[in-house]
Parts: structure tokens; sequence; C-alpha cells
């Protein structure tokens, strides 16, 4: 069976990163995501990078709150990408993780960008909604260490409907999986992260059969963000977690899955935190397409999760600042952080390793 490659404990594998908190000194991030651009190709009603903008959104646009500073225009230039690149590299930087905001293969330079991550043996991953998952862009994803596929439908016109787009793009997208599957490298994990509804749960396992018959190898399960978040959720949660019992019995060596859906008030999704020191923020910022630093994706677009701008500036430069060394310090979740976030656990983890007394009463 396959290590599990969202495990909330892999930090510890990073003794230098955990000893920075411990001393609480500024050093470089393990991995880095980096949103290349806001415009997108599709028109999803619950996007919560979307405030109703896109030229795809419809009237039943659901409003997250969560990124009002966004601006769909905005795209990071290539110049601007390679230079961050550089500095990733020089600061020993391990990973990078392209995605929304948009689309980042709509980035009209994105094939140069990734080789160039992969230049620098930078390891390379991608979120997308696979629609333009194949060409030169496909060969050069073959060689990431995984490629996710944003999902929210078992057929096409549930992705019509959810997605604001043309009849044949399930098709396309299907399509694209199947030739990805048999170019991709074998060290890339191909995987699709599935946003579950109200409206889409019920053919959760017969399209999950299908994804790994046409050589998905993991699967995501996630629960769509809604301001009503419990009320929404719960009076579907029964019925989704029979059909994720179902899709588990399709586990084996070369397929697994991952759910978040976890209807609980003390979960990720709840809007409150535990503790006062984000540390997952200094691991794996965000570079995103207004070229602003921020702590997380729960946070980008958003003023109050904003470490700095790197418009005017070095990566580098803005990163060890004292500015920045002030953020991380000021920096309250309990106060800041009143909304979904996919790292709570994590920064739940590390705080209790921190706090416990080291003495050698085990």
């Amino acid at each position: 069976m396959k290590n599990n490659k969202y495990s909330d404990y892999k930090i510890f594998h990073f003794e230098d990163k955990i000893n920075s908190f411990k001393e609480d000194i500024v050093t470089s991030p393990v991995y880095v995501r980096i949103k290349p651009t806001n415009v997108c190709n599709h028109g999803c009603f619950f996007c919560v990078y979307s405030t109703g903008f896109r030229a795809k959104d419809k009237a039943n646009h659901l409003i997250s709150g969560m990124h009002s500073d966004i601006n769909e225009k905005d795209t990071i230039p290539t110049e601007k990408l390679m230079e961050i690149l550089e500095d990733l590299h020089e600061l020993g930087v391990k990973a990078v993780t392209y995605s929304g905001g948009g689309e980042p293969l709509l980035h009209k330079d994105i094939i140069k960008i990734m080789q160039q991550t992969l230049n620098y043996n930078i390891d390379l991953s991608i979120l997308t909604n696979g629609q333009l998952l194949n060409g030169d862009r496909a060969y050069v994803l073959s060689k990431a260490k995984w490629v996710r596929i944003s999902m929210d439908y078992s057929n096409s016109k549930q992705m019509v409907s959810s997605r604001n787009v043309k009849d044949s793009s399930f098709n396309e997208v299907i399509e694209n999986i199947i030739n990805f599957s048999k170019i991709k490298q074998k060290s890339c994990e191909l995987a699709v992260n599935y946003i579950i509804y109200n409206g889409n749960f019920h053919n959760i396992y017969d399209f999950s059969k299908l994804l790994k018959e046409i050589g998905v190898e993991n699967v995501r399960y996630s629960p769509m963000w809604v301001p009503d978040f419990y009320d929404y959720h719960s009076k579907i949660a029964e019925d989704v977690q029979r059909q994720l019992d179902k899709v588990s019995t399709l586990i084996d060596n070369s397929f697994t899955i991952n759910t978040t859906y976890n209807i609980q008030p003390n979960s990720s999704h709840s809007i409150n935190r535990s503790y006062e020191r984000c540390y997952i923020m200094q691991t794996v910022p965000v570079i995103a397409a207004d070229m602003c630093v921020y702590t997380c994706h729960n946070k980008a677009y958003d003023k109050t999760g904003k470490i700095g701008s790197i418009k005017d500036m070095r990566f580098k430069e803005m990163w060890f600042s004292d500015a920045t060394k002030d953020f991380f310090k000021n920096f309250n979740p309990k106060e800041a952080c009143r909304h979904e976030c996919s790292n709570d656990r994590k920064n739940i983890i590390i705080n209790s390793f921190l706090d416990a007394n080291v003495d050698n009463f085990i």
C-alpha cells in the first residue's frame, strides 16, 4: 500500500524547519504554491476565488467571502516568474505547485515556467481543471511529482451545470486523463480532487471506479465550502459517507483515496482556531498572481493574510526582511482566520509538539 501523501505529520521529516520554530528564526520555505494567473476557462458556481466577476459566472454563484481582494486580470509576468524561480532555487526550496486563482495552464509561458522549475531540480506539481492537460503541457507535466485534476462532476450534464462549460468538455477532460496516464513517468502520481456538493454525490462510487480504470491513482474527496457549511452538508453527510465507504473497497496497491469530508464542528472547516501561532505560513507560503505573498491559499487575495509584495522586490529580499519577521510574530490565527483552514490540523500538531515539556519522563 502507498504511503499517505496527505499526512499532516510530513513536516517532522524537516528537522531544520522544526528547529527554526523552536528558535523563532525565519528560514527558507520548504515548499511554495504559485498562482501564475487569475484568468480561468471554467466558471465553477462554487469557486472560492471568484466573487461573481468571471464572464462565465451565473446568478447562482456562491460568494465565499474568502478572497475579496482578487482581480481576475492579474497575471505574473514571465520575467518575474523566472526571477522568483531563481530565488527559490537559491534558497533551497524543494517543491512548487502551480494552482489557481485561475487555471495555471492558461499562462502564456507556463510550459517554459514549468520546465525551468524542473531545470532547477525543484519538485513540480499542479492543480488544474484538466481541460488543457495535453500536448507540450502534458509532456512537461509527465515529469512532475503529481498532477491533480479538480472535478465536481461525474458526467457531462453535471459538468455543464456546475462549471458553465460546453457539453464536449467532459469527454475532453476524460480523454486528457487517459492520454496523460499513458505518457507520465511512474514517479508522477495522477490524482483527482473531487469536490462534493448536494448535486453530485449520488454517483461517487461508479465515477471513482471509472477514474481508477482510466489511470487515476488517487482521489481526494473534499466538501464544497459554503458560508452555511454545517447546515448545508449535514443534510447529505450520511448519504455521502455511504458512498465513500463503498469507494474504499476500490483501494489496492495502484489506487488510494483520501477524504476531508469531515462534517464536525472541530474539523478544519470550523471557523475557530485553537492556537495563536501559524507555522505553516513559514513552511508553505503562496505567491499569488497579484505578485503578493500570502500565508496560505485560504488567505490568498485577502489583505489580512498578505505577508508582503514582491512586485518591486525580489522574493528572497521580502522573505528575510524585518517586516516579514514581524508579520510572522504578530499574525494571530484566532483573529485572522475565521474561515475554512486546510492547514488547521497541521498547526494544531506543530503547536502541541512545541508546547510539550522536554524531559525524560515520556
